[in-house]
């Protein structure tokens, strides 16, 4: 009943005129081009064109329903959510039967099914999704809400290495799936929320003194025949980076989307009679982690950078967000939702453009998913809500907030 009428109070308080429709327009027309990609790359196989029609359907109730929900009553229950996602991130890693079961494609083991046969291979027919993306807004928010509760302890050293503790049990467990570049995600999100944290600026230095260093040395070790951290495959895929002539069946995949890219030139197909992306059929996961293979190809060079501006402006109206949030925790909150798709832009974007080793990573809002983009969703609705919070009500902490609706 008390978080009931903290939401009734908070729903009454609400600025409607402060909503920033610009993030909610700059959401859809990135959608409306996934959208018609999906319909573009569709091959008959799979449906992707409804089911994205189909996400950004229900996703408009879900942002609506996330920009409802006042984020400080959500950030009450940080414990919980942050342990469901490890209880996620455990299923996937761990149980093999029932009805909610860890499921793997290309030897990767980062989904969890629901329904359907563990038994049946391929012609599995189970709802799946992958539970990091769940685990990457839990984060969000359970790291706002441990900086906000510990705001006056900031300057104390075990306020950090608890911090640190806590973000290394789900990197490690997405590590295992084999998940390199989510988990890489995670550690860079984590370092954005922490650096604007006020964690004082000498530990963040010290960890950078030691971090930098030992990812040099790290990053050597990991090329030699007798390093032990990476699968083979893993290291292949950071040899075939350095020296991709010596890897072309590591490297197809990339080569293949810098042909598309480049077929695309200035203008792309978009305007041809029977456009057919005649280069990016040739490559995999073309709907998902490759899908700006695409729209280069489809839209061209103008194309391609109109697409990367408009997740440069959802990534600034975020940021924009959090400088005017006239509390701690919605800061923090709207900070680390800029961050991750800051991160995970430039790492999907980075692959197929071939600045970054091979990873498979999602693009946000663009590939094909419908979990995935659900959550991602919700994560707009809730720097809705961040944007509605009216000035004049607005309180500094979390514990003025409940004593109001004490």
């Amino acid at each position: 009943m008390k978080t009931l009428k903290a939401l009734i109070h908070a729903f009454k308080e609400y600025d409607y005129k402060s909503f920033s429709w610009l993030t909610f327009l700059t959401v859809y027309i990135i959608g409306g081009i996934s959208i018609y990609m999906m319909y573009v790359l569709d091959d008959g196989d799979i449906d992707f064109f409804s089911k994205q029609l189909l996400g950004y359907g229900i996703g408009f109730f879900v942002i609506m329903f996330f920009a409802g929900i006042d984020y400080h009553v959500l950030a009450r229950f940080f414990i919980l959510i942050y342990l469901i996602g490890i209880a996620l991130l455990l299923i996937c890693r761990f149980s093999n039967s029932g009805l909610v079961y860890g499921w793997a494609h290309y030897d990767a083991r980062r989904w969890i099914k629901v329904g359907g046969d563990p038994t049946a291979g391929i012609n599995n027919d189970g709802f799946e999704f992958q539970p990091s993306d769940v685990v990457k807004v839990s984060l969000i928010i359970f790291f706002a809400k441990y900086f906000d509760l510990l705001r006056k302890k900031i300057k104390k050293i075990w306020v950090l290495i608890l911090a640190i503790v806590i973000i290394m049990i789900p990197t490690f467990l997405i590590l295992t799936q084999t998940d390199l570049s989510t988990s890489i995600v995670v550690v860079l999100l984590f370092s954005a929320m922490l650096f604007v944290s006020g964690v004082p600026f000498k530990y963040l230095l010290a960890i950078a003194g030691v971090t930098i260093p030992t990812l040099g040395v790290l990053y050597w070790y990991v090329q030699q025949p007798f390093q032990v951290i990476l699968k083979e495959y893993q290291q292949n895929r950071l040899l075939a980076a350095k020296t991709p002539e010596l890897y072309p069946e590591l490297t197809y995949q990339q080569t293949n989307a810098a042909s598309a890219i480049k077929s695309g030139e200035l203008f792309g197909r978009v305007f041809e009679e029977n456009n057919k992306l005649t280069g990016t059929m040739y490559v995999p996961v073309k709907e998902s982690d490759f899908i700006f293979t695409g729209i280069a190809e489809e839209f061209g060079f103008i194309g391609s950078v109109v697409v990367i501006l408009l997740f440069l402006l959802l990534i600034m109206l975020s940021f924009r967000i959090a400088l005017r949030a006239k509390d701690y925790l919605g800061k923090m909150i709207a900070i680390g939702i800029g961050s991750l798709f800051l991160f995970q832009v430039f790492i999907n974007i980075g692959v197929v453009t071939s600045l970054l080793p091979n990873t498979g990573i999602p693009l946000p809002l663009m590939s094909a998913g419908l979990s995935s983009l659900l959550v991602y969703l919700g994560m707009i609705g809730m720097l809705l809500n961040i944007s509605m919070q009216p000035a004049h009500k607005i309180v500094k902490t979390t514990d003025e907030f409940e004593s109001i609706n004490d």
